[in-house]
C-alpha cells in the first residue's frame, strides 16, 4: 500500500504587514508549527477525507471528470471548501489526480491550537496557507507530478491562485510564501506584474533579539482584509498615505537588518508599531488589541520594541538589541497574565515523502 505525506510550517510577519500589500518588502518567519497531510491508496475506489481540527471524519467525494465531487452532507463540505479550491486550482494547473483510485486524505492542523484542559483556541500562525501548501504539494505528487515542487518560486506562484481566490484575492501570499520556503525571508509584490519573490535571511538575526508573545485570543485574518478593502475603496487618499508610511519603515528597517544594524532594527521597528497603531485608529481596525495595548506600554517602559504580527490582535513580537532587557521585559509580562509562546524556526519548508510500504522506510520526495 503506497502512502504520501506531506507537511509545510505556519509563520509569523515580523516587519511589512499591511504594507506589503502595495508592493512594500516584509519580513518573514517560517516556525515550527506545521500542517500535515496524508494520502493513503485505497483499493476499494473509495475517496474520503479525515479532518478532525474541522470536526469532519470520512467526508466521502468523488471525482468525476477531473472535478471533485462532495458526497457528505452541506455541513461537512463547508467545513472542507479550502480543499475544493485546492483541488480546483490544481485542476487549473494541470496537476490534480485523475478518476479511478481511491484514497484517505487526512488532514491535520493540531500544531496551530492552543490547548489548555478542555479549552482550545486557534493561534494565528497562517494555518490555512500551510494546509494550503501542503495539501496542494501531496496531491500534486501523489498524481505523478512531485516534479512541480523542485522550482520553489514557481510553485509559490501557482499556490497563490489557489489560496488567494479561497481568500477572496485580498491577501498577499506572505503566508503561503513562508509555508513554501521556511527559514526567515524578505518577501515582496515586485514591479507592476506584483510577482511574489523571496530571498533567505540569517536567523538568528545578528545582535537582534526576540520574543514571541500571544494574547489569548483568536482573530479572522478574512474579516481583516475585507474590512480593510471596503476602507481602501471609500478613503483612498487616506489608505495611501499610511501605506507609503509603512512601506517607507518597512523597506528601512529591512535595510538596517541588512546592514547588521541591530540597534536600529529595534528603533525602526518601534517606528512601524507606532505607525501600524495610527493606521488601526484611522481604518477602524483592532490591530492591537487592549491586551496587546498593555504589552506595548510596558515594552516602552522596558526599553524594548513591542508590535503585533501579521493582521493584528493575536501574536506580537519583542525586539531588542539586549538580551538582559528582553529577559527582565519577559520575567514582566508573565505574571502579568500574557503567554510567552516559545515558537523556533523552521528551515525547511514544505516537504513530501513517499512511504511504499508501512515496514519500509519513508522516501523523500522534496526536502
Amino acid at each position: 500500500m503506497m502512502e504520501l505525506t506531506a507537511s509545510a510550517p505556519g509563520k509569523l510577519v515580523l516587519l511589512g504587514e499591511y504594507a506589503v500589500l502595495e508592493g512594500a518588502p516584509a519580513l518573514v518567519l517560517a516556525v515550527n508549527r506545521r500542517a500535515h497531510v496524508r494520502i493513503e491508496v485505497r483499493s476499494d475506489g473509495v475517496c474520503d477525507v479525515h479532518a478532525p481540527d474541522l470536526g469532519v471524519s470520512g467526508a466521502r467525494m468523488t471525482v468525476e471528470g477531473g472535478a471533485l465531487r462532495w458526497r457528505c452532507d452541506d455541513v461537512a463540505a463547508a467545513k472542507l471548501s479550502l480543499v475544493e479550491h485546492v483541488w480546483q486550482g490544481l485542476v487549473r494547473e494541470g496537476l490534480a489526480p485523475e478518476a479511478g483510485e481511491g484514497f484517505s486524505l487526512h488532514l491535520d492542523t493540531s500544531g496551530f491550537f492552543h490547548v489548555d484542559g478542555a479549552s482550545r483556541a486557534k493561534l494565528g500562525l497562517g494555518s490555512s496557507a500551510a494546509l494550503t501548501v501542503a495539501l496542494a504539494s501531496a496531491l500534486a505528487a501523489f498524481a505523478g507530478h512531485a516534479d512541480v515542487l523542485s522550482d520553489r518560486t514557481q510553485w509559490l506562484r501557482r499556490l497563490l491562485h489557489m489560496h488567494g481566490g479561497w481568500q477572496g484575492g485580498r491577501g498577499s501570499g506572505v503566508d503561503v510564501a513562508a509555508s513554501v520556503a521556511g527559514g526567515l525571508i524578505r518577501y515582496q509584490l515586485a514591479g507592476q506584474a506584483r510577482e511574489p519573490t523571496f530571498a533567505p535571511l540569517p536567523w538568528p538575526m545578528t545582535g537582534v533579539h526576540c520574543l514571541f508573545v500571544w494574547s489569548g485570543q483568536s482573530v479572522s485574518t478574512n474579516d481583516f482584509l475585507q474590512r480593510l478593502a471596503q476602507w481602501r475603496v471609500s478613503r483612498a487618499a487616506d489608505y495611501a498615505s499610511h501605506m507609503r508610511e509603512l512601506g517607507t519603515l518597512s523597506e528601512a528597517g529591512l535595510d538596517a537588518l541588512g546592514r547588521q544594524d541591530a540597534q536600529s532594527f529595534v528603533e525602526l521597528t518601534k517606528a512601524y508599531a507606532s505607525a501600524l497603531q495610527q493606521f488601526g485608529h484611522a481604518c477602524g481596525l483592532e490591530i492591537y488589541s487592549p491586551e496587546q495595548k498593555k504589552l506595548a506600554d510596558m515594552a516602552s517602559e522596558a526599553g524594548v520594541s513591542y508590535k503585533p504580527c501579521g493582521a493584528g490582535g493575536d501574536f506580537g513580537v519583542v525586539f531588542a538589541d539586549d538580551p538582559e532587557r528582553l529577559a527582565t521585559f519577559e520575567r514582566a509580562i508573565v505574571p502579568a497574565g500574557m503567554h510567552v509562546v516559545p515558537l523556533g524556526l523552521d528551515s525547511d519548508g514544505v516537504s513530501s515523502h513517499m512511504r511504499l510500504a508501512r515496514n519500509l522506510p519513508p522516501s523523500r520526495i522534496l526536502t
